[in-house]
């Protein structure tokens, strides 16, 4: 059994390897629903460890236009390389194969974006975007009658983009 100091800084080891591995700004929410779902730790270690790896410089929190999160500083990396024999095995397997997915889920939700609101008319206009890195490469703006027509297409941008946007394309270029 790990004493409490062991255990302390087995979990900021997994949370820095994490952030290592994903390789990308991760931002809060996606964070902690990982570790949540994966069970590796509850949501009130995850936040005190995160802000104590921050404060000591271990990680750092980007704010930049489309790619906002936590990243692991030298500092973390070198920590993960130098005590990555503390880090057991089994999470480090399982890690890498859920990260996969996370890793999939925030670049998507980083490059495409959509969102609706009111105008002073009361119609809704839909927004649906486009990025590649910090460029706008699909931006198209749909004034529609109700908000529920307005979640739909939000919905359907979201669920799927890449017909969506295909279908636009050949439509306009038809």
């Amino acid at each position: 059994m790990l004493e409490k100091g062991s255990r302390l800084a087995q979990i900021k080891l997994k949370i820095l390897y994490i952030l290592k591995y994903l390789n990308t700004p991760v931002n809060n929410m996606d964070l902690t629903r990982f570790v949540l779902e994966t069970n590796h730790m509850d949501y009130f270690t995850l936040q005190q460890n995160l802000m104590e790896l921050e404060k000591d410089t271990f990680i750092i929190y980007l704010d930049n236009f489309n790619s906002s999160g936590y990243v692991v500083t030298d500092l973390g990396s070198e920590s993960v390389e130098m005590f990555k024999n503390k880090i057991p095995q089994g999470f480090i397997l399982e890690i890498e194969e859920s990260l996969k997915n996370l890793r999939k889920e925030i670049k998507k939700n980083r490059e495409l974006v959509s969102h609706y609101f009111q105008r002073k008319d009361k119609d809704f206009t839909v927004i649906l975007q486009v990025f590649e890195d910090t460029i706008t490469v699909f931006s198209l703006s749909i004034n529609v009658p109700t908000e529920k027509l307005a979640i739909k297409i939000v919905q359907r941008w979201k669920s799927d983009p890449e017909t969506v946007y295909s279908e636009i394309i050949n439509t306009i270029m038809r």
